[in-house]
């Protein structure tokens, strides 16, 4: 009987054991089971997923991602991890799952709410190091045997140590312990809090601190973990720099220094920069913006697609450069912009300029005594109305109504056919036939009517009252020569007119003429 009982409880604590250990090696790789070789490391997957991205940071601290399609084994050569570069030390790499979800696009003007569009779950990661050493990674060790279990030590008290503790395997006696409290000291370091509340209103989560990889070629590391959640929420791994997080007695945080300035201060010898990365879990297009600043300029980079630098800011830039006012006004120079757009200068022209490369450069200006509009290049300027244009003026200087490519200095082009005017500044109005119709002769009883109708008058302009003038009154000229809104007469109409009764004049006085010479033979 004695014999079986110890059979019994020897096969159930095997099986917790294994049970356990199973248990744990899928809480720690929830994504995939990781087999290292000395070349290369594959990662046999756990979950589906459409996508599974392997980000490694490499020794040297650059970083290189793969992704891998939904079918395909997982896996790190050489030649990804070296990279350009081969070099000895730990290196971490992370496992994140891309579920198969329905991509959403984003409106341009969509606004962005907290409260729509959250996950259903989170991001499901694993994170894992290893070693190369030699120009080879370094595969694990065989598992060293556990030493024989004592019995254990129960106090149904409170403990009190007046001195320092040691916990772990390898205390000694007369452990040196300095100002130290507690050590643990032994290879494998963990802290479990183990929260055994089982009523549904109480909270129950586990976590764990643990101190480094257990298995040879591991990180060095300290970590919070959530036990039940089987994440590593906090992790900081040795070889960190002094100050990589710092939170000083105001609530600042420090990345790189121990006397933040502000409530988050950055601070790094060479181009200090904040990334944001959205990857694709979401349904979301994946997108990486970088944001950051150095001696040359504060800038935005777009890693995603070909760190282009859509904003930039050069040092000494001046205050107020660019202002954008929450009535929708845009200031450049100022801070108190009056227009939609204002441009503001003190002491120099306040200029707008539009410059194609590979063509025309435009501007809009403003001098000490006057308003510009044009090209700075050799290129002609068209008005434009209905996105077609209604005025040009060339190179050249000739102006085209209704015409680009103007003839004369002055040319109407299509709204008045063959009125143009020459560069000696003549006036030439359109009178081709081609232009004209109903066309008839004007008789000497109606040219002479309106001769007779016409008053000339001296008069000045009211916008001119220094300068006087001869001609007619619209309004008061016979209706032959009026314009149809009685506010202008053309010259050509009087000259018209004029030419009819001096040619019955001319006919007249010939026929007199002839009359003279037949009296004086008689």
């Amino acid at each position: 009987m004695r014999k079986l009982k110890s059979f019994l409880v020897t096969f159930f604590v095997t099986f917790l054991v294994v049970c356990f250990s199973g248990m744990a090696e899928v809480e720690s790789n929830p994504v995939a089971e990781v087999m290292v070789g000395s070349s290369e490391i594959h990662f046999m997957p756990r979950v589906n997923y459409a996508r599974l991205d392997v980000t490694l940071s490499r020794a040297d601290g650059t970083v290189v991602q793969k992704t891998f399609n939904s079918g395909s084994t997982p896996y790190l050569d050489l030649s990804t991890i070296f990279g350009e570069s081969s070099g000895d030390g730990y290196y971490t790499y992370e496992l994140r799952v891309i579920p198969s979800i329905e991509v959403k696009v984003r409106k341009s003007d969509e606004p962005w709410d907290p409260n729509k569009g959250t996950l259903l779950q989170k991001p499901l990661t694993q994170t894992g190091h290893f070693l190369v050493k030699g120009g080879l990674i370094v595969t694990p060790s065989s598992i060293q045997e556990t030493p024989a279990r004592t019995l254990d030590v129960l106090h149904y008290d409170d403990v009190i140590i007046t001195g320092s503790l040691c916990v772990g395997f390898d205390c000694a006696d007369g452990e040196s312990f300095g100002f130290d409290t507690i050590i643990l000291k032994e290879h494998n370091l963990r802290i479990y809090f183990n929260d055994t509340s089982y009523t549904a209103s109480y909270p129950t989560n586990s976590w764990r601190i643990t101190i480094n990889d257990s298995t040879n070629g591991g990180a060095s590391y300290f970590s919070i973990d959530d036990v039940d959640d089987g994440t590593s929420i906090f992790k900081v791994e040795a070889g960190a720099p002094s100050n990589s997080l710092y939170v000083e007695d105001y609530g600042r945080v420090g990345l790189g220094t121990s006397t933040p300035v502000v409530e988050l201060h950055i601070k790094d010898s060479d181009t200090p920069t904040l990334r944001l990365e959205q990857d694709s879990s979401g349904g979301w297009t994946a997108q990486t913006f970088d944001v950051a600043g150095n001696e040359s300029n504060f800038f935005i980079r777009d890693a995603t697609n070909g760190s282009k630098l859509p904003f930039r800011i050069q040092p000494s830039t001046p205050s107020s450069t660019l202002c954008l006012k929450s009535d929708g006004f845009v200031g450049i120079g100022t801070w108190s912009p009056a227009y939609k757009v204002e441009i503001e200068t003190t002491n120099e022209n306040a200029g707008l300029y539009l410059d194609r490369t590979d063509g025309a450069t435009f501007k809009l200006n403003v001098t000490s005594a006057l308003a510009q509009i044009g090209t700075v290049s050799d290129n002609k300027v068209n008005f434009v109305v209905g996105n077609s244009a209604k005025m040009t003026i060339d190179t050249t200087g000739y102006v085209g109504i209704s015409d680009d490519t103007p003839d004369y200095p002055l040319d109407m082009g299509t709204i008045a056919p063959d009125a143009y005017c020459t560069t000696g500044g003549v006036w030439h109005s359109a009178s081709s036939r081609k232009h004209k119709e109903n066309i008839r002769s004007l008789t000497a009883e109606e040219a002479m009517e309106a001769l007779i109708g016409l008053e000339p008058v001296k008069f000045n302009y009211k916008v001119d009252k220094e300068d006087e003038y001869v001609g007619f009154i619209s309004e008061d000229v016979p209706e032959l020569v009026a314009s149809k809104d009685r506010n202008a007469m053309s010259a050509l109409d009087v000259v018209a007119v004029l030419t009819k009764v001096v040619q019955e004049q001319q006919k007249t006085i010939s026929e007199l003429k002839k009359e003279i010479t037949e009296l004086k033979k008689k």
